[in-house]
């Protein structure tokens, strides 16, 4: 689902795609139990993220802690970086996880594992 709905936290970072910023990209926590969720995710929405992971497909690669965010690098190289300071109370500076990130219609999700998840359900009390 694209778009704001119930449980879904709108975060007003700013998300680049090979150092190029991405206009008109929404970036939510999308909290369990809500609109569908079956566990909370970070949603990341721009029609552009489609040529990097197709809607409906789903691959394990690094998300990697930056200066005021986190750094998705694909397995082919491409790289989205979503620049919001809560975003290190996920994943400090340095610090990285391999998990599962997703295609979606306009967009894609970030299933962290579940030691990030908590943390991510932390900083939507700061939204």
């Amino acid at each position: 689902m694209t778009g704001p709905a119930e449980g879904k936290l709108p975060l007003d970072a700013k998300v680049y795609l090979h150092s190029e910023e991405l206009t008109n990209a929404h970036v939510y926590v999308h909290l369990k139990g809500y609109s569908r969720a079956t566990v909370t995710h970070l949603d990341v929405e721009h029609p552009e993220l489609n040529s990097l992971i197709p809607p409906e497909a789903k691959t394990f690669t690094w998300i990697v802690g930056i200066e005021d965010g986190i750094q998705i690098i694909t397995e082919k190289g491409d790289k989205v970086q979503i620049i919001h300071p809560l975003l290190n109370k996920v994943l400090q500076r340095g610090e990285k996880t391999r998990t599962l990130v997703g295609g979606k219609f306009g967009g894609i999700f970030i299933g962290f594992r579940k030691r990030e998840i908590s943390k991510l359900e932390e900083i939507a009390e700061y939204i």
